[in-house]
């Protein structure tokens, strides 16, 4: 599975990063044949940060949109969220 991690309007630290990579790593416990992974983090209004996955399987894309105060909290809510998706999907594969 590849990652890519992308920020807008905010720094994030590599320790950060490795967060978010170790969490998108329940979603290949799930469904084995992600392809790739892109995560976009960026800066919301009112002090909020918004999370978004997407997940590209195979004959599809998945995408998650997740806003929260706390980045960690945004990123795990995400990616409950996408497990829930992928769950679904992998019924219907």
């Amino acid at each position: 599975m590849r990652v890519e991690i992308t920020a807008r309007h905010l720094n994030v630290s590599d320790k950060m990063k490795q967060y978010v990579q170790d969490e998108l790593n329940r979603l290949t416990k799930v469904f084995e044949r992600i392809v790739d992974v892109h995560v976009i983090i960026e800066d919301a209004a009112a002090g909020q940060v918004k999370t978004e996955l997407i997940v590209n399987v195979p004959g599809k894309t998945l995408t998650i949109e997740e806003k929260s105060r706390e980045l960690t909290k945004a990123v795990d809510q995400a990616v409950a969220k996408m497990v829930r998706q992928l769950k679904k999907y992998k019924d219907k594969f």
